[in-house]
């Protein structure tokens, strides 16, 4: 049934309680003295004076380092490294600093600590090395500060009278402040409470091709409509209205040359009637608009909708017609059951391969004879088709949670052949997006696939703490939550990993992603939402789901571990712990120096609300890149769980050359999902690609953006489209948006 025999609750509490005592007595005496700075984290989180906070800092000594190199970089951004550890402070010396830093106005706004590893070997002190950001604004400077590094702590061997360890002594490593001075790239526009089971897919299309990008919320039965100079003017989507809308894509299914919407959800056909669930197509007009009457899709067999859909569209068979891949996500705990194993699960709600019969309102199951049968059943966040091996027809990539990245080879008949064995060296990760584009400029299309990175799975390493009993448990710890993973495409198709690619695993428990260029300088930044579950209390559920959670249960039901993981899961349900807690947004950028740093804080975007939607458009049409994102505002004490989605302008004052590229549906003519545009300039070729699906419950426009730099001209541009047929503009006239007919 389970790893350990029992078949009652409180056999399953004795099995914990000695697994507890025996194999993860360690973790068990990290989790006693993380405390200390669970408290601190807690306390500056909640009080408007982290000055008050920091002053009951306790401690027997502080070893600080000294100012050793200042870098200037691009944009204005400095990063000061430090001697390790040779300025001692004593309790007034600590005193004067923090007093000090008050009067000259430094601010502290948030801050994150995680306690990365922890040693408690015979006759030592018990030592942690806890790793820390602290986010600070100075407004007399005008100047935002990132200061991290790593504390080496040993702790006190007896506890106070709260019954917490207190650190004996502290000593920095690894201390880098980073900064940088003046107005962020990025201005808050809007920030709308969306109410709950409303936030839903986030949809970016410009539907009434006057090249601004609208933002569609199927769930809300809303778009705001681009009105220009930075305003919106929201609208019923339909006139009957959408109920639910689980899962939404934007795309010309009827073949008319208009965009249509195609959701799953509940809907209504008419004023009045009973809403129904299924798959349901709105068809687009030549304005935009959805007035037509809602259409019900049909299925040539029955489609189970059980979880959480995601679409992502194409044409897979050449014949012009846009096809769709349905997959859904099943929860983890429902009725007793885990994803088993854990690292290659294949147990989930099928998906489907639905084959367009031409007018986007019949669909052909071709999952018996498509090659994608084997996995259907993954618990799949997100999925996209691109043309992966260069050979002008659409391959299916697919990124699950509980798995990581598979792809499918397509040979032009929409037969897909699994190929991720030989595609990827190492595919696993809890996987919920990913991003396609081409990040190192060689004309090849890579892939950046996001999931969840943990420290405490990386604690339990460096204790190679686990049950022998679960030999492949305890080995795939590592790559399952190492992270990000950047993959970089091969001439003859498949990826190797990125020599950088330690730079952009750890963003935390991350979910939807955009790429862009926010200062047009030619390399691609990425913007993650971050955050899971963020409560009361930093206190983290994770050492939970590491200890006991993935070796309890299996694929099936079981009565007695759905009451016992519930019970589990009580703090976690009343808010009083978090899962992933107050993990930042992350904005990635390529430096000078041929680093990846993280620089949201300094750009105005380190949003701390567990986020989850993201979208990277030009909304203003200015060649400047601006960023759509969602957050969950959770109200623990009234049991409210709202949606604040948030336009964010990209308001950087000089910035690079830039191009853009919009493509457009004649009735009868080639998709645009899945074309490719190469761009050619200064003896180099960049490509990028028209995918859906890719970032969590999102969907980008039809518009690419390539940021030049100082060059002042293009050689050419070529578009790929999905059929193969290929346009070029020669010297195309720069920072304008070049829309290509087809």
């Amino acid at each position: 049934m389970h790893p350990f025999g029992a078949s009652n609750l409180n056999s399953l509490y004795q099995e914990m309680e000695v697994l507890n005592q025996t194999v993860w007595k360690k973790e068990v005496e990290a989790q006693d003295h993380e405390r200390f700075f669970i408290g601190l984290w807690d306390a500056l989180r909640n009080s408007d004076d982290p000055y008050a906070v920091a002053g009951d800092f306790k401690f027997g000594s502080l070893k600080l380092g000294t100012p050793d190199t200042v870098e200037e970089h691009e944009n204005n951004i400095r990063i000061l490294t430090t001697h390790p550890s040779r300025w001692e402070l004593t309790w007034p010396d600590w005193m004067g600093l923090l007093n000090k830093l008050r009067s000259e106005g430094y601010d502290l706004t948030m801050s994150e600590w995680h306690h990365d590893r922890f040693d408690n070997d015979p006759g030592k002190l018990a030592h942690s090395v806890v790793s820390f950001k602290l986010f600070v604004y100075n407004e007399s400077r005008d100047t935002r500060y990132i200061v991290s590094g790593k504390l080496g702590v040993d702790w006190q061997p007896e506890t106070d009278n709260k019954g917490v360890f207190l650190p004996k002594t502290i000593n920095s490593s690894e201390l880098t402040v980073t900064s940088r001075s003046g107005d962020p790239f990025f201005k808050e526009l809007y920030a709308l409470e969306i109410p709950p089971g409303k936030g839903g897919p986030l949809l970016v299309h410009d539907l009434n091709d006057d090249g601004l990008s609208e933002i569609l919320l199927p769930a809300m039965n809303t778009i705001f409509w681009n009105l220009g100079n930075d305003k919106f003017g929201g609208n019923p989507l339909h006139p009957v209205g959408v109920v639910t809308a689980n899962a939404a894509i934007l795309g010309d299914f009827s073949g008319d040359g208009h965009t249509d919407l195609l959701i799953e959800g509940l809907t209504r056909s008419q004023k009045g009637m009973v809403p129904k669930k299924g798959l349901f197509l709105y068809r687009g007009e030549a304005d935009g608009k959805f007035v037509q009457p809602v259409i019900g899709v049909a299925t040539s067999t029955p489609v189970a909708l059980e979880g959480a859909p995601t679409f992502t569209s194409g044409d897979i068979d050449g014949d012009g017609d846009l096809d769709l891949w349905l997959a859904q996500y099943k929860e983890l705990y429902l009725e007793g059951a885990m994803p088993t194993p854990y690292y290659d699960a294949v147990d989930g709600y099928p998906a489907y391969l639905l084959v367009n019969n031409g007018n986007g309102s019949s669909f052909t199951v071709a999952n018996d004879t498509s090659g994608i049968a084997k996995k259907r059943n993954r618990r799949t966040f997100s999925s996209s088709f691109f043309d992966y091996d260069n050979d002008d027809d659409l391959d299916l990539l697919v990124v699950s949670d509980f798995a990581g990245v598979d792809l499918y080879q397509n040979d032009g008949s929409g037969k897909f052949t699994d190929v991720t064995d030989s595609a990827f060296y190492n595919r696993h990760l809890f996987g919920m997006a990913h991003t396609i584009e081409d990040f190192n400029h060689d004309g090849l299309l890579d892939l950046y696939a996001i999931g969840m990175s943990s420290t405490t799975a990386r604690r339990l390493d460096h204790m190679n703490a686990g049950p022998i009993q679960f030999p492949g448990h305890n080995k795939m710890r590592s790559s399952m939550s190492y992270g990000n993973r950047l993959y970089l495409g091969l001439a003859g198709g498949g990826f190797r990993q990125a020599p950088n690619g330690d730079e952009l695993a750890r963003s935390g428990w991350s979910w939807g992603v955009g790429s862009l260029d926010m200062e047009n300088d030619g390399d691609k930044e990425i913007y993650i939402a971050n955050g899971h579950f963020s409560n009361k209390s930093a206190k983290d559920y994770c050492t939970i789901f590491w200890t006991d959670d993935i070796y309890r249960g299996d694929s099936h039901s079981h009565p007695v571990l759905e009451e016992y993981f519930a019970r589990s899961m009580v703090n976690l349900m009343n808010g009083t712990m978090s899962w992933n807690g107050f993990e930042k947004n992350v904005l990635f950028m390529p430096m000078d120096d041929g680093g990846v740093r993280n620089i949201s804080y300094l750009m105005g975007v380190a949003e701390e609300l567990d986020s989850r939607q993201v979208v990277a458009d030009d909304l203003d049409g200015d060649g400047r890149v601006d960023l759509v994102y969602s957050s969950q505002l959770a109200n623990y004490e009234e049991g409210k769980d709202s949606t604040i989605l948030k336009i964010i302008k990209n308001q950087m004052p000089a910035s690079g050359n830039w191009i853009g590229i919009r493509l457009k549906r004649e009735p009868g003519g080639a998709l645009p999902e899945g074309a490719k545009v190469f761009l050619r300039s200064n003896g180099q070729t960049r490509v990028s690609t028209f995918v859906t699906g890719d970032s969590y419950q999102a969907q980008h426009s039809l518009t690419k953006h390539f940021g030049l730099g100082d060059l002042e001209e293009v050689e050419s541009v070529e578009v790929v489209w999905s059929d193969g047929e290929r346009k070029e503009l020669e010297s195309p006239a720069i920072n304008e948006y070049h829309v290509i007919h087809r």
